[in-house]
């Protein structure tokens, strides 16, 4: 792309008198001038940060993973088999493969279950890069990931009606504000785990919820009446069930509107019929790292520990 560049300034010069040409020099000199007064946080901006709306999960990167991520996809076949083969035998459930990376011994693959309960989560498939080989039986994954995605998912199916009406509170809340949330793609490819929508994502640390997971093991295919007899409301312990909602102001270049934030924490706290759990709320900037899948910007606003919005 440079050489090209300069090629083409050539060629303008020689077909302009002096005085164009340095017209055109001058210009450049303004635009390096321009990018040397861009602040170090704007010039990593510039490299890192996309826009919520065009962020896919593509860039998504993790340590010292090039070699790795080319091996996998060279075997796709043969991990997604692998991958699929864990999830059944290791917890019931079937899988779809989204997206594979790779990582300093191995590769990260993010999947999706198949039908209802419905959660986002990962496994790691070990590679030997000196023998370019997978490890197939060696697939595994974080401590508590997997069960926690698979109660998370459980939950939101055992009280479905409760999670509609999040749905249709925070989906009112984008038509309401220059808000919007971030893309399913992105999900299904770097959101890593949980239940999860464009919107928010739901965490089970312990409780009731979290008991069923041995029923879970036990028989998968129990259907919703089954489930819901299992839970009595009354036993349900907010302190147990994280919900973050996440936001992204809709214009770039746009900081976290402080007016939108507070209102939205109002309406929140105020809504009432919303599913069991302590609260957090995020309002992010437009732009969204592309190698994390996070914003972690000194300027986002946030509603979060310890200060809850707690629903019964």
């Amino acid at each position: 792309m440079t050489i090209k560049k300069f090629v083409h300034t050539g060629i303008l010069c020689s077909a302009f008198i002096l005085g164009g040409c340095s017209a055109l020099s001058h210009s450049n000199d303004e635009t390096e001038i321009e990018t040397d007064k861009k602040t170090e946080t704007e010039r990593i901006e510039d490299n890192y940060f996309v826009s919520i709306q065009d962020y896919t999960g593509k860039g998504y990167t993790l340590d010292n993973g090039e070699e790795t991520d080319q091996i996998a996809e060279e075997n796709r076949d043969e991990v997604e088999r692998a991958i699929k083969k864990y999830f059944k035998e290791e917890y019931q459930t079937e899988v779809t493969i989204h997206n594979i990376v790779g990582a300093i011994d191995g590769a990260t693959v993010f999947v999706e279950s198949v039908g209802k309960p419905h959660f986002y989560s990962y496994a790691i498939i070990p590679i030997d890069k000196d023998k370019q080989k997978m490890d197939s039986e060696g697939v595994w994954s974080q401590e508590g990931q997997v069960k926690t995605s698979i109660v998370s998912g459980l939950y939101a199916w055992i009280y479905e009606e409760k999670f509609k009406e999040l749905d249709k509170f925070v989906e009112k809340l984008s038509e309401e504000y220059p808000i919007v949330g971030m893309r399913k793609e992105a999900i299904e490819n770097v959101g890593g785990g949980y239940y999860t929508t464009p919107y928010y994502n739901v965490t089970i640390f312990g409780g009731r919820i979290k008991e069923l997971l041995s029923e879970y093991l036990e028989d998968p295919k129990k259907g919703i009446e089954e489930w819901r007899k299992m839970v009595d409301p009354s036993q349900l312990d907010p302190s147990m069930i994280s919900i973050s909602i996440e936001m992204y102001m809709q214009e770039k270049d746009t900081a976290p509107n402080k007016s939108t934030f507070n209102e939205i924490v109002d309406k929140l706290t105020e809504k009432e019929g919303l599913p069991a759990g302590e609260y957090s709320f995020y309002l992010h900037d437009n732009q969204i790292d592309k190698t994390n899948g996070q914003n972690n910007k000194e300027n986002s606003l946030e509603k979060a520990a310890p200060h809850y919005i707690v629903k019964e």
